[in-house]
């Protein structure tokens, strides 16, 4: 009978164990709230008929304008491994970053908006105009 119970307790903390695993993953892949947010605008933005034409024009610029920002927070590394990742950039109507969002982390979130402040885009089609612009780096 103490078998039983030792082997019911054990497969118990097992399973406990896996299913706080599992949580654990699924939180880690669910993007913030903020992401969230910046993905779907982007998306919504860049579909609409000015969007479109906005980011046929401007697009490949924004990609080479956000280089030396990421350059400037993210530190030279060889040991790091290649990674590529979405930034999503919140313009004002006069072409200025506001914001940026990042796939991946607060930090770098922070750095970079800090780091794009006097970074000049064409006009926007609008105020709080959201692109996403893909980048690599050695993280």
């Amino acid at each position: 009978m103490k078998q039983a119970v030792r082997r019911g307790v054990t497969a118990g903390v097992l399973l406990s164990t896996v299913l706080a695993i599992e949580a654990f993953a699924q939180s880690a892949a669910q993007p913030s709230a903020r992401l969230k947010l910046a993905q779907d605008l982007s998306h919504a933005h860049a579909a609409s008929a000015t969007g479109k034409a906005w980011l046929a024009k401007n697009h490949a610029k924004a990609g080479e304008l956000m280089i030396p920002v990421l350059q400037k927070c993210v530190e030279d590394s060889d040991e790091g491994e290649l990674t590529s990742f979405s930034t999503y950039l919140r313009l004002s109507q006069k072409g200025k970053v506001l914001e940026i969002v990042t796939e991946v982390d607060a930090e770098l979130d922070r750095c970079m908006t800090r780091e794009a402040k006097d970074v000049q885009l064409p006009p926007a089609p609008r105020e709080d105009f959201w692109i996403q612009v893909n980048l690599a780096t050695m993280l």
